[in-house]
């Protein structure tokens, strides 16, 4: 995704322009993202600290677009429209209410496929415990077979959703959802560009303020891979803020985890000591966030406004800075 407006949007809308809760495997499967050792820490060096920043700002903090894609206009929610994961879902609930004299616990919904709104289809199948709402308990898998439902991305693979607690009409977009989603290797198109990701992500999505978003993601493991680039997320916690109540949207996105990436040797450490925050289309005009690597080595990276931001480098760990980069946004943000 070369342009701030997809890396920078949320879940359903970043896939509109891309994707957050995406991924996983159909019917039960499980995802992990593998299980190899973490790398040794990264050497930061003047050479490719812009590398390291583009890296973290553009996959580490950006992965909670994934849990977007479940909610907050993506797979469940209606978006102010038709989708055919959340008509499927309302369908099975009034047909189960029909044909169920009172409500049973874990019972069966599908297997099912439905046609999505433009190309492909979508296969829903799980156990619910209410007929008329999600509950603590529920399971929800779902197969995409190259389901293209107009909101600007296509996906393909499956992922699983296991409900730990929910209030609310999803039905409106107006709720709460806490949930443990599993993603396997689910492949999401958008912009001509395709980005797979595989593992499980701890999720709260709360969607119960008119005009405001909130997508808390954690976990220990996190595979992305897009084109010859993989990269991998660990121990890591994630929230992007949206409140589209003023004239223009505000995005907050801030978290902290350890990433590695296949366009620098080893792993860094990163944490938003200030959200990163951006308005409408722009890149974030203010925010910072602090990378370490090897021997204590640091990025500081300060966002100066929404053209530019500073990295003050410290490549030996012993707290004074040893090189200040003045970078473009546009070289730091986008896959």
């Amino acid at each position: 995704m070369a342009t701030h407006q997809r890396w920078l949007s949320g879940a359903g809308r970043f896939l509109t322009s891309f994707v957050v809760l995406a991924g996983l495997s159909a019917c039960g499967g499980g995802g992990g993202g593998g299980s190899s050792p973490p790398d040794s820490p990264a050497v930061i060096d003047a050479g490719n600290a812009v590398t390291i920043t583009r890296e973290v700002v553009s996959v580490g903090l950006d992965a909670g677009a994934f849990g977007g894609v479940v909610g907050g206009g993506g797979i469940l929610s209606a978006d102010g429209g038709s989708n055919a994961l959340t008509q499927s879902l309302a369908q099975s609930l009034v047909r189960r209410r029909a044909t169920i004299q009172q409500v049973q616990p874990a019972v069966r919904v599908g297997p099912e496929t439905f046609d999505c709104l433009v190309t492909g289809t979508v296969r829903l199948s799980g156990s619910l415990n209410s007929d008329i709402t999600l509950t603590p308990g529920d399971r929800i898998s779902i197969d995409f077979n190259n389901c293209d439902d107009a909101d600007g991305a296509v996906y393909d693979g499956g992922m699983r959703i296991d409900v730990a607690s929910f209030s609310g009409d999803i039905l409106n977009d107006v709720y709460a959802l806490g949930a443990a989603v599993t993603f396997t290797d689910l492949a999401i198109t958008a912009g001509g560009e395709t980005i797979i990701g595989d593992g499980n992500l701890e999720i709260d999505l709360d969607f119960t303020v008119p005009l405001i978003s909130e997508t808390a993601e954690s976990g220990s493991l996190f595979t992305f891979r897009a084109g010859n680039d993989a990269w991998i997320l660990r121990d890591f916690a994630l929230m992007t803020v949206e409140d589209g109540t003023g004239a223009s949207l505000v995005t907050r996105i801030s978290g902290s985890g350890t990433l590695e990436g296949s366009r620098f040797e080893g792993a860094v450490n990163f944490v938003a000591l200030s959200p990163l925050v951006a308005t409408g289309d722009d890149y974030p005009a203010t925010g910072e966030v602090l990378i370490t690597g090897a021997n204590g080595a640091t990025i500081r990276a300060t966002v100066q406004n929404a053209q530019t931001v500073q990295l003050a480098i410290d490549v030996n760990g012993d707290g004074l800075v040893d090189d200040t980069q003045q970078v473009p946004w546009s070289s730091l943000g986008g896959f």
